[in-house]
């Protein structure tokens, strides 16, 4: 086992010990949930398109999410193969069930901060309060950070995943941006 997995391994393990409690628990649960298959994300894009004012903001969370999806779960799982922490470490206590994928990087963590980010970055852009992306970006973090209290990912997974997330939201930021200075151009 490389020293940097060991490292990794033994701050999930420290984690783990030092904030995991029952009463605390649900929550996490609950938190991590938001996350799951994405759902909650993708029908806030939805909901975000279904109006005239936020349809804009809707199509860059959502093209921001599919980007992020397509290259975190779909290109860069399957080719790291990350196992999970808690089959290296037995110290590690996984407290949901089996999610079934690699580990690296964090889907969760990737996925919701593609999202938050988007919003976030182009909220004033699209008429909407910054105060909302700021609300979902800290959904976002706790969502990854729910990861690590779970056991499901190694500290790494979640961090890589939140930059994946990060640079999703940024490239389709500045993608948009040149698409529209392109058009303003032509007229």
């Amino acid at each position: 086992m490389s020293s940097f997995v060991q490292a990794d391994g033994n701050l999930l393990v420290w984690i783990q010990h030092t904030f995991v409690n029952d009463a605390f628990t649900p929550a996490v649960k609950f938190i991590t949930m938001f996350g799951e298959a994405g759902i909650f994300w993708i029908a806030l894009c939805v909901l975000l398109l279904c109006f005239r004012r936020t349809r804009k903001l809707g199509l860059l969370a959502g093209l921001s999410l599919l980007l992020c999806f397509i290259c975190c779960n779909l290109i860069v799982k399957p080719i790291v193969d990350r196992t999970r922490p808690w089959v290296i470490f037995e110290e590690v206590v996984r407290l949901v069930p089996d999610p079934g994928d690699p580990s690296f990087p964090s889907g969760h963590s990737a996925n919701s901060m593609a999202t938050a980010f988007a919003i976030l970055l182009n909220s004033a852009r699209c008429g909407v309060k910054r105060y909302w992306g700021v609300i979902l970006v800290i959904l976002a973090v706790l969502i990854a950070l729910s990861r690590l209290y779970l056991g499901v990912h190694f500290p790494s997974d979640v961090i890589v995943g939140i930059l994946f997330g990060i640079l999703s939201a940024v490239i389709v930021y500045y993608a948009s941006k040149y698409y529209e200075s392109r058009k303003m151009k032509k007229l």
